[in-house]
């Protein structure tokens, strides 16, 4: 009995052994990709894109610069307008409904400095010259609203085209019948998990949660508790329970956060009151 229930195990392991290494790939490159600040690197690309271009036309009266003094001018502008704006979204951008409000906020104050900037920028490449405030504001907003309403359009047509997600063929998501982007939260109860949707509802498999969490290390998210796992998009902000937290999750679940893993819920800023309605 003892060589069979080995053999079995062994054929167990050699089943799901491909697709747990092929999770905890996709998990690497999704933590990989997370670990950068919002927006990059497609935001650099596309100011030096702009400065490239600026270049080329002599935007805001650049035109008669020498080309040396021009492509400084331009990089040196583009390249702080890129800072900038990184530091603003690693501010404000937590999850992808953040972006609008994020860009139209942004847009008018990271402008208002610009004639100053201008000014500085001309300076250092030994061409000062000096814009009317007024009309450089005009054009700054101009082209910013341009570029919010273009990603605007991009993001609504992406979305709108964006196949329905595909529920996994087995493992615990297969058999709740749950895609990844559905997930909100796996809780462990007892010998099975409480499988928790988006939208409220859940199903109870009988599974072990330390296969569930090794399942779901390619999807975005993390441990919160010895027996609760928590989707990063599904967090819509925590709240205070005594001295410890519990996170407000989509769908109306509360997920308590225990102390041994805070420091990973804090790292990802996790721990803080949900938006007020409204607000």
């Amino acid at each position: 009995m003892a060589v069979a229930r080995t053999a079995h195990r062994s054929r167990r392991d050699t089943a799901t052994g491909k697709p747990r290494f092929a999770n905890r790939v996709r998990g690497f490159a999704k933590r990989a990709w997370r670990d950068f600040p919002p927006g990059f690197p497609i935001l650099w690309i596309a100011c030096f894109g702009a400065a490239a271009l600026m270049v080329v036309t002599g935007g805001f009266g650049t035109g008669n610069l020498p080309l040396g003094s021009r492509i400084g001018f331009w990089l040196l502008l583009m390249g702080w307008s890129a800072l900038k704006w990184q530091l603003w979204f690693a501010w404000r951008v937590r999850k992808p409904a953040d972006w609008p409000r994020a860009s139209l906020i942004g847009a008018p104050l990271l402008n208002l400095p610009l004639p100053l900037e201008i000014a500085l920028c001309a300076s250092a490449v030994g061409a000062p010259f000096v814009l009317n405030p007024f009309e450089t504001w005009v054009s700054a907003l101009a082209i910013s609203a341009l570029i919010i309403v273009v990603a605007s359009l991009v993001a609504w047509v992406v979305l709108s085209r964006k196949a329905e997600p595909a529920v996994p063929a087995d493992g615990l998501l297969g058999r709740a019948r749950v895609a990844p982007e559905a997930l909100a939260a796996v809780e462990a109860e007892d010998h099975y998990c409480r499988v928790r949707r988006r939208d409220g509802q859940s199903a109870l498999i009988h599974y072990r949660f330390g296969d569930a969490l090794a399942e779901l290390e390619g999807v975005d998210g993390a441990q919160v508790h010895r027996g609760a796992w928590v989707a990063a998009d599904a967090v819509e902000g925590a709240e205070r329970d005594g001295r410890r937290w519990r996170l407000r999750l989509a769908g109306g679940t509360a997920i308590p956060v225990s102390a041994t893993y805070a420091a990973e819920a804090r790292r990802r800023q996790w721990l803080r009151p949900p938006p007020r309605a409204g607000g």
